[in-house]
């Protein structure tokens, strides 16, 4: 009978930990966050880095990330008995905005990742390519697909009433009904929102990383190049000179070199 209670007091008491981190831990996450991304968003687009169009990327990921903070808070509010999320109208709002913030963000950082792969592996087509105008382009047109791909859990989701220990509890859940469409929409939106996503960024990632390891290869053997003619110039000089250059010889070979690296780089 003793082992037996104690085997029970061991969930009892995670729960109580887990339920104790998630009271004070997610308000905390959820302030931290969205003060530095309205931060971001001051810095991307009201600085001249606005003029960049990696910042238009990452305002709009800062902007979408904020969207899921709040829809976070929202729920967290039902720990301390302000049930908003289980309203009808606020629980589709709700499950939709985390729904579409989730797929902007990752989409986002896609978006992004494509950037700055063209910048690496194609540098002479950056200034035509990487515009803010099209970086504008892009997470307009992400955005409306955003909207569109995501408006089924307006109708997935309602508040449904439920018994628990024993009492009537409203909860925003699925809409009776449509189970088996949520399924099926849940499925989609995980290839759509994760494993799509997460191929092209590792593979993009994988691309810059080798690209960036041939431009450096590429530096050294142009820098050792450059080099070895300034040597063999040197020691190839008039006697007659030699003497009287021997004060500005180290002075001389150091801004060859410098100057060399400067162009290559």
């Amino acid at each position: 009978m003793t082992e037996t209670k104690k085997e029970g007091e061991v969930p009892d008491l995670t729960e109580a930990i887990l339920r104790g981190v998630q009271l004070y831990y997610t308000p905390i996450l959820v302030y931290l966050g969205s003060l530095g991304n309205c931060l971001s968003v001051c810095v991307f687009f009201g600085t001249k880095l606005r003029r960049s169009s990696s910042s238009i990327y990452l305002g709009a990921l800062a902007i979408s990330d904020t969207g899921f903070l709040i829809s976070v808070f929202v729920v967290w509010l039902n720990m301390v008995n302000i049930g908003i999320f289980n309203e009808q109208g606020f629980c589709q709002f709700f499950i939709y905005l985390t729904t579409l913030c989730s797929f902007l963000s990752v989409w986002f950082v896609v978006a992004f990742t494509v950037e700055r792969f063209v910048a690496v592996q194609y540098p002479f087509h950056r200034q035509s390519m990487c515009t803010v105008a099209r970086a504008k382009t892009v997470v307009i047109g992400l955005t409306i697909l955003g909207i569109m791909t995501c408006s089924p859990t307006l109708w997935f989701s309602s508040p449904r009433l439920k018994t628990w220990d024993k009492e009537n509890v409203t909860e925003c859940l699925v809409a009776e009904g449509w189970e088996a469409s949520a399924t099926i929409f849940n499925s989609i939106d995980a290839i759509l929102t994760f494993v799509v996503p997460f191929t092209v960024i590792v593979v993009l990632n994988i691309l810059i990383a080798r690209a960036i390891y041939r431009l450096a290869k590429v530096r050294r053997t142009l820098t050792t190049e450059t080099r070895a003619p300034q040597d063999q110039m040197s020691c190839s000089q008039n006697p007659r000179n030699i003497f009287a250059q021997s004060g500005q010889q180290s002075t001389a070979i150091d801004r060859i070199g410098a100057t060399s690296v400067q162009l290559v780089f």
